[in-house]
């Protein structure tokens, strides 16, 4: 028995096609109509093959269903007239006799299908089924042929046939941009064309407010920016234009026109691109630590607690396109929770690897998972001189041209040979290379000591609410050593303090 929704389905597929049924038995070919009525919206009935061929030449139905013995002109001679006619026509017969010759002869006729009565309803509805898809998937390339010159018939451009949402018919640059071997692959990938559009600033794609095929509808002819992704994961910047057909209601041609090669997306959207760039490097980094892991690679942990180095090795134990879980002793996983970020070192890495967006820690297991990372050329072990975050107590005054600056200024870190400075604001004309003059006050047991000397401005970073500027100089005797000892007597109490925080759960 064939479901009754079945039916229902098949007889939407059939609905706007004809069908010719040719039966010379006029009981068989009654019981026969009642049923087909069901399916079709309009059934010619014929009792000869003759009189079948004069209603086929009357009515160009896409289907005929014919007998193969009666009477005047048999079914196969029929259906070899009608395919002369029109060769697209689906014509499936039916006999009392599983003959192989008869199968021969309709497949050199070029017959669709042909069943053997009696006729069971399963298989009818089956090839009825197949019929359909048959001529549906004909249509799609007539009209995608019939279309394809009159829009953007460019040798380069993508072009796809769509009706509504969904993917019909593509040229040959749509399928070698997505690296797909055929049309119905393309479609089992891309349910809805709508699915390939990618956010971006400025950009036609799916958001709130924003339905894209609204949109494209809307303003046939109308130029919209889309990025894609192809096979090869690049984010490609098309021009899209869309042109509905008018005499098929439901179907449309879009064209698209790579334009990548302006390097316009950055101009729409920094932050997405810039996105997209941290994306790939993540690939790539995610690809050495799963070398690393495969091959039992050294790997080494580093952080700077308040600017002491703490080093330990680690093992990668488990990795995945969302996260990568990190072994490492307890002291490295303290000093991690500590900075809420880390470097990895390796002989198999090229350059440090910077690890942050850290999700948890399993101190009983020892491990700590992460999710983002990222090649880096700075790195904890590549200092040359030891940086302290200061006591409270440590001041500086900065002088620019014979004038003090008057502001509230944060010591961040400091070293035997430079200085890192937090300013809410910069002097007119500070900048790189220019030499200021630093009053650093370190307070000691015995009383505060002044180190007064000519700094060069090294470097000047920008935040959102204040500059970070470090100065470098070079101290000499008493001035020297009494830097070398504040920062080893400060190194031991930041010792002292990370062992304690060690103890704390």
């Amino acid at each position: 028995m064939v479901e009754a929704n079945a039916l229902k389905q098949l007889r939407t597929s059939l609905r706007p096609y004809a069908l010719l049924y040719v039966e010379d038995n006029v009981g068989l070919s009654n019981q026969a109509a009642v049923l087909f009525k069901k399916i079709f919206e309009t059934v010619h009935i014929a009792y000869d093959g003759e009189e079948g061929l004069k209603l086929f030449n009357e009515y160009h139905p896409a289907i005929v269903i014919t007998d193969i013995t009666m009477p005047k002109m048999d079914g196969l001679t029929m259906a070899e007239a009608i395919m002369k006619i029109d060769s697209d026509v689906k014509v499936i017969i039916t006999t009392a006799h599983d003959d192989h010759d008869l199968l021969h002869q309709g497949i050199r006729v070029g017959v669709f299908d042909y069943l053997v009565k009696p006729i069971r309803i399963e298989n009818l509805t089956e090839t009825l089924t197949r019929c359909a898809d048959s001529i549906k998937e004909e249509l799609h390339h007539k009209i995608f042929n019939a279309n394809l010159h009159t829009i953007f018939n460019y040798q380069n451009n993508i072009v796809v046939l769509l009706q509504g949402q969904k993917i019909v018919m593509a040229n040959q640059p749509c399928l070698e941009f997505f690296a797909a071997e055929s049309v119905e692959s393309l479609r089992q990938r891309f349910e809805v064309f709508g699915e390939l559009l990618l956010k971006h600033s400025g950009f036609l794609y799916n958001h709130e407010g924003i339905d894209w095929f609204l949109e494209i509808s809307k303003h046939p002819g109308k130029l919209f920016n889309v990025k894609i992704a192809g096979a090869d994961e690049e984010h490609h910047h098309f021009i899209l234009r869309f042109q509905s057909i008018p005499e098929k209601e439901g179907y449309g041609v879009l064209s698209l026109n790579d334009v990548s090669e302006l390097g316009l997306l950055k101009l729409y959207d920094a932050s997405a691109v810039e996105q997209e760039r941290l994306s790939k490097d993540e690939k790539m980094v995610r690809g050495l630590l799963d070398m690393a892991m495969r091959n039992g690679a050294k790997i080494r942990a580093h952080n700077l607690y308040k600017g002491i180095s703490i080093t330990n090795d680690a093992l990668i134990t488990e990795i995945s396109d969302k996260e990568v879980v990190l072994k490492t002793p307890h002291v490295q996983l303290k000093a991690m929770q500590y900075e809420k970020e880390f470097f990895l070192t390796s002989e198999l890495f090229p350059i440090a690897i910077f690890c942050n967006s850290i999700d948890r820690f399993d101190f009983d297991d020892q491990s700590v998972c992460f999710n983002h990372y990222q090649m880096v050329n700075t790195s904890p072990t590549r200092r040359q001189a030891i940086r302290v975050i200061p006591d409270k107590h440590l001041t500086v005054t900065l002088l620019y041209e014979e004038h003090k600056f008057e502001t509230e200024i944060v010591v961040m870190d400091i070293s035997i040979n430079a200085v890192r400075l937090r300013l809410p604001t910069l002097p007119s004309g500070f900048a790189v290379k220019q030499n200021v003059v630093l009053d650093i006050v370190l307070v000691t047991v015995l009383r505060p000591l002044i180190i007064n000397t000519v700094a060069e401005i090294f470097r000047i970073h920008e935040e959102p609410h204040h500059f970070e500027v470090i100065c470098t100089f070079a101290l000499h005797e008493q001035a020297h050593k009494n830097l070398i000892d504040y920062i080893a007597k400060r190194q031991m109490v930041l010792i002292r303090e990370f062992k304690g925080m060690q103890c704390e759960k």
